[in-house]
């Protein structure tokens, strides 16, 4: 059986489509974190069209890339461009200790 913690709830620009952010953690107690696009129907409610499961062992790398990307723009004082700053991560064990 696996629990699940909602950690958190990013709408989109429209009301029908959200990012869910969550945590599982199974019973042997292994957990992950998980991202999840979700579109809303009348008919069926919330479902999840992706799903994208990142090991303990990615989150660090992964949280420095979205915070670097975050401190950049920042940085520059010009205002934030809509365009995405495209980033190569390696998720190897070696960059997540660090």
């Amino acid at each position: 059986m696996i629990r699940e913690t909602i950690i958190n709830v990013v709408p989109s620009d429209d009301e029908n489509h959200r990012l869910v952010i969550a945590i599982e953690k199974s019973d042997d107690e292994q957990s992950r974190l998980v991202l999840r696009q979700e579109t809303r129907s009348d008919n069926v409610g919330w479902f999840v069209q992706s799903r994208v499961s990142i090991l303990p062992e990615q989150v660090a790398g992964l949280k420095m890339a979205l915070s670097a990307n975050q401190t950049r723009g920042m940085q520059s004082g010009a205002k934030r461009d809509s365009s995405p700053i495209p980033a190569i991560l390696s998720f190897s064990e070696a960059a997540a200790a660090s």
